[in-house]
């Protein structure tokens, strides 16, 4: 489990320190050192809510994690806490609480120097904000608050690319979700239908590093055949997906994919970042209709049936 989980994952705040405020400076059952700066609201934190959370994680004086300008995290409220953990003061807390909490990394060394990253040493103090954005007494209701978050972010996002790619002059088209088709070459043919099978050669590289993190032309990555998928079926990530339907057979494209489009905040590879923006240069090796693996075994057992029937 990384680090960060093991300290009760993704929970931020920009906390508003005012004259009315009353702080509380106190030790956690299991030791852990926490400033209480209580908001205005009524609301108490209980077993059974999700509640809403900004949050931020200080390592060495460096932010090591936030959700600042991201989207909130939704956290299921138990009664089970850990010792030396924000866990154990959850249930003490209302909508509008603020919290910061220090803890040492030694003691985690202590206790299980296996689940601690090598980057971290002994002597490292860790600073964590949290505040409790909102409560919600249902499911369905943090359910809906999340996806208008990440519907706003989203949105900030293909705002963010659109004006990227105006400035450098890129011209592309834009898919209904939001994803950015640049074509270079733009192929024979009628364009790409759902349902199709398509075959495409491609590279992916990371918005932010620069980084290629997958391809399927480059023999370091290990599988240099064609990639075939069934086009708007789920197979692959949505901005992808939605690219292909602008792609004619032969086509050559780059695409840029917001990251809530790809993998959001929890990528799938160690050389993609949080909320990273995804650029994939690709080439569309063939197009055909999808085969109906059916039939086949429908004509053998008609065989069967008719070979079975009394001869008249």
């Amino acid at each position: 489990m990384k680090l960060i989980q093991s300290f009760v994952v993704a929970m931020f705040a920009v906390i508003l320190f005012t004259a009315c405020n009353q702080v509380s400076h106190k030790k956690t059952p299991g030791g852990m050192p926490y400033k209480l700066i209580a908001g205005k609201g009524t609301v108490k934190v209980q077993k059974g809510n999700i509640i809403k959370l900004n949050y931020t994680q200080e390592i060495k004086d460096s932010i090591y994690f936030t959700t600042r300008g991201k989207i909130p995290f939704y956290m299921p409220v138990t009664d089970f806490s850990n010792p030396y953990d924000i866990s154990e003061i959850i249930l003490l807390l209302k909508k509008g609480d603020s919290v910061i909490a220090t803890q040492m990394m030694d003691t985690f060394i202590k206790r299980n120097p296996a689940n601690v990253p090598p980057q971290f040493r002994n002597g490292d103090r860790i600073i964590t904000t949290i505040r409790v954005i909102d409560v919600f007494t249902s499911d369905s209701a943090a359910r809906l608050d999340e996806e208008k978050e990440k519907s706003i972010f989203l949105a900030s996002e293909i705002n963010s690319l659109s004006k990227y790619l105006a400035d450098k002059k890129i011209s592309t088209q834009k898919t209904p979700s939001g994803t950015f088709v640049q074509v270079i070459n733009p192929g024979t043919g009628e364009l790409v239908a759902p349902g199709k099978m398509i075959s495409v050669n491609y590279t992916g590289t990371g918005f932010l590093t620069g980084k290629v993190f997958d391809s399927n032309t480059d023999t370091a990555f290990h599988h240099v055949e064609p990639m075939t998928f069934a086009v708007g079926t789920g197979q692959m990530i949505k901005g992808f997906d939605e690219a292909m339907l602008f792609l004619r057979p032969g086509a050559e494209a780059r695409i840029y994919i917001p990251s809530m489009l790809a993998y959001g905040a929890r990528p799938n590879s160690p050389d993609i970042k949080e909320f990273e923006h995804l650029i994939f240069d690709l080439k569309v090796v063939d197009v055909k209709d999808q085969q109906d693996t059916q039939r086949p075994a429908a004509k053998e057992l008609q065989k069967k049936l008719d070979a079975a029937q009394p001869n008249k």
